[in-house]
């Protein structure tokens, strides 16, 4: 996809402590602006589908947008598309087990 410059300078300035969530923002985004590509579709298109107004899906897609579950499965099901897809990793964990040694055997006591 090609990436509009003027979105690319607006990532760059975002502050670095919330620049994970609205990475991920601009990633859904992104994904939204694939499906339509895909589809032939423009903006116009989703927001008729959606009953919403193109104002509201342009700012949406400025990358800048908090998507709530409900509005991403309403483009989902707008666009006959997955989003977002949801995967949980087991962790393992950052050390190494070493193999335990046995201890001497214990002596009985003694019974003097």
């Amino acid at each position: 996809m090609r990436r509009s410059r003027v979105l690319e300078e607006r990532r760059k300035r975002v502050n670095p402590e919330i620049r994970d969530s609205v990475a991920l923002s601009f990633r859904i985004v992104d994904r939204i602006h694939d499906i339509l590509e895909e589809k032939g579709l423009k903006q116009k298109d989703l927001a008729l589908r959606l009953g919403k107004s193109e104002a509201e899906i342009s700012k949406w897609m400025r990358g800048t947008h908090n998507f709530t579950i409900d509005t991403l499965v309403s483009i989902e099901d707008a666009l006959d598309a997955p989003i977002v897809m949801v995967y949980h990793q087991q962790k393992t964990p950052s050390y190494e087990f070493e193999p335990m040694l046995a201890s001497e055997p214990l002596s009985p006591p003694n019974s003097d």
